[in-house]
C-alpha cells in the first residue's frame, strides 16, 4: 500500500504540471493553426518526426541501459560513471552524423526536404533533444516529480514566448519560425534539467570502473537500436505515407489531430514517467510480488479508456477551435486515440521483458507493429487519406500491445485479465469506426454510454478501489485544513 501511495503522490504532482502544460497548449494551438497554413504545419510535423527518429537511433539503446542499471548501486560515483558511459557515445555519434548531413546539404549532393538553414537547425535540435532525453531520464530516475512538472511547463512557456514574435518576424517563412521556437524552448529545458542535476553530470573525471562495463551496457542496449528505431519508424509511418501519397496540407491536418490527442498527455506522460523506474525498483526488492503490476494495469486501463471515449464524444468541439481549415481532424481523431491508450497500458504489461533483460524481444514487438502499419498505410492512405492513416495506426497499436503482452508473459507471467480487456477494446474499436465516417448524432451518444457502462462493469472491482482511495485522500486533505 505504501508503494501505491508513493506512486499516486508522484502521479498527482507530475499530472498537475502536465495539466497546466496541456491548458497552455489548448489556448495557444488554435491561434497558431489560424496563423499558420496546414502545409507549413505539415512540414513542421515532418521536421520534428525526423528529429525523433534520429534521437531514438543515435541513443543506440544506452538510454534504456541507464534505466535498467541505475538502481544496481546507490553510490553517487557509480551513477556518474554509468551516465558517462551511456551518454558519451550517443553525443559523439550525433555530432559526426550532423557534420556529414550538413556537408551533403551544403554541397547539394543530396536533396533533402529542407534547405541548408533548416537542416542546420534540425541537426542542432536533434543534439539538444538527445542530451535532454538523458537529463530527463535522470529526473525521472531520481523521482524529482516537481522538477519534471516544472520542465513540462517551462517547455511550453518558452515555446509560446518565442513562436509568436518569430511568426511575425518571419512572415514569409512560418516553418522557420516554428522550428526555431521549438529549438530554443528545448535548449532552455535541457539546460535547466542539466543544471538541476549538475552533481550527476560531473562526468569528466569519473572512475570508469565504478559501473557496469560499456560492453555489458551495449549488450543490453544494442537490441534497442533496432527496436527503438523500428518503434519510431512505426510511429512515423502515417506521416511518411501522407507525405508520399498525399500533400503537406494533409500532413498538417493530421498533425493537428495528433495535437488534440495530446489531451492524453496528462495521464500518458505522467504514468510513463513514473512507471518504468518504479516497477524496476519494485522488482529489485521483491521479485515475486505481482499485485503491484496488476493494480497499476487495471487502474491505467480504466483511466485511459475513459479519457479516450470521452475525447471521441467531444471531438467536434475540440476541432472547432482549430479553425475551418482543420475540420477534417474530427474524423481522424477517433483511431488516433488508440496510440496513447495502447502504448500506456502496454507499459504495465511489458515489464517481464525489462525485468528478465530480454531486450531482443522488443525487436519482435516493433517489427510486428511496424509491418502491420506499413501494410495498413500502403492500402488505406491512397484510398482514404488521413482517415486511412489513422485507422492503420490505431489497429497497429492494438497489435503492438498484444505482442508486448504475450512475449512479456512468456518470461514473467502476470494475470492481466486479458479477456475483459479485449472485450472492451472491441467495443471501442466499433465506436471509433462509426465516428470516423459519420457526424455527431444520437448514435454517438448511445455508443459512448454503452462503452462507459462496459468499462465500469468489466473493471468494477478496480473502480471501487480507486474511488475508495480518492475518498480517503480527500478526507486527509480536509482533515489537514
Amino acid at each position: 500500500m505504501e508503494k501505491n501511495n508513493s506512486f499516486l503522490k508522484h502521479f498527482t504532482i507530475i499530472g498537475g504540471g502536465t495539466m497546466i502544460n496541456m491548458l497552455l497548449g489548448l489556448i495557444t494551438e488554435p491561434i497558431i493553426t489560424r496563423l499558420v497554413d496546414p502545409a507549413d504545419n505539415g512540414r513542421y510535423g515532418i521536421f520534428t518526426m525526423y528529429s525523433s527518429i534520429a534521437v531514438m537511433i543515435l541513443c543506440i539503446g544506452l538510454d534504456q541501459a541507464l534505466v535498467r542499471y541505475y538502481y544496481e548501486n546507490d553510490d553517487e560515483d557509480y551513477k556518474r560513471s554509468l551516465l558517462a558511459k551511456c551518454v558519451t557515445l550517443p553525443i559523439l555519434l550525433c555530432l559526426g552524423v550532423s557534420v556529414i548531413v550538413m556537408a551533403l546539404s551544403l554541397t547539394g549532393i543530396v536533396k533533402f526536404k529542407f534547405d541548408p538553414l533548416i537542416m542546420g537547425i534540425l541537426c542542432t535540435f536533434t543534439l539538444i533533444q538527445l542530451i535532454y532525453r538523458f537529463s530527463l531520464m535522470l529526473v525521472r530516475l531520481e523521482y524529482k516529480s516537481k522538477l519534471f512538472s516544472l520542465l513540462n511547463i517551462l517547455y511550453k512557456l518558452f515555446y509560446l514566448a518565442a513562436v509568436f514574435p518569430l511568426i511575425f518576424l518571419f512572415k514569409h517563412d512560418h516553418v522557420l519560425s516554428l522550428v526555431t521556437a521549438v529549438t530554443l524552448s528545448m535548449f532552455a529545458c535541457m539546460f535547466t534539467s542539466v543544471v538541476a542535476n549538475k552533481k550527476l553530470w560531473k562526468i569528466r573525471n569519473t572512475d570508469k570502473q565504478k559501473s557496469a562495463s560499456l560492453k555489458e551496457l551495449m549488450t543490453f542496449g544494442y537490441p534497442y537500436i533496432l527496436s527503438m528505431g523500428l518503434a519510431t519508424l512505426f510511429a512515423a509511418i502515417d506521416k511518411f505515407s501522407l507525405d508520399i501519397f498525399r500533400t503537406d496540407a494533409e500532413v498538417g491536418v493530421y498533425t493537428s489531430a495528433m495535437t488534440l490527442v495530446n489531451v492524453f498527455a496528462i495521464i500518458q506522460t505522467t504514468f510513463n514517467t513514473l512507471w518504468q523506474p518504479m516497477s524496476v525498483e519494485h522488482y529489485s526488492k521483491d521479485e515475486n510480488d505481482r499485485s503491484f503490476y496488476q493494480l497499476g494495469n487495471q487502474l491505467i486501463t480504466i483511466v485511459m479508456f475513459f479519457i479516450g471515449i470521452s475525447l471521441i464524444l467531444c471531438k467536434d468541439i475540440f476541432v472547432y477551435i482549430l479553425g475551418s481549415k482543420y475540420r477534417e481532424a474530427a474524423y481522424i481523431l477517433p483511431f488516433l486515440c488508440f496510440h496513447p491508450i495502447m502504448y500506456t497500458i502496454s507499459e504495465t504489461t511489458v515489464s517481464g521483458l525489462v525485468f528478465k533483460k530480454k531486450s531482443k524481444m522488443q525487436v519482435v514487438v516493433s517489427a510486428g507493429a511496424c509491418l502491420t502499419n506499413i501494410i495498413g498505410n500502403t492500402i488505406l492512405v491512397p484510398w482514404l487519406g488521413c482517415k486511412g492513416a489513422a485507422i492503420s495506426t490505431g489497429i497497429s497499436y492494438i497489435v503492438f500491445f498484444t505482442l508486448r503482452t504475450v512475449l512479456s508473459n512468456s518470461y514473467f507471467y502476470i494475470d492481466f485479465k486479458l479477456g475483459r480487456f479485449y472485450t472492451l477494446t472491441l467495443a471501442v474499436t466499433l465506436y471509433c469506426f462509426y465516428n470516423t465516417f459519420f457526424k455527431f448524432g444520437i448514435i454517438t451518444i448511445v455508443g459512448y454510454i454503452v462503452c462507459l457502462a462496459l468499462l465500469i462493469i468489466l473493471y468494477l472491482d478496480s473502480v471501487k478501489w480507486g474511488l475508495g482511495y480518492l475518498k480517503k485522500a480527500a478526507k486527509k486533505v480536509l482533515h489537514k485544513k
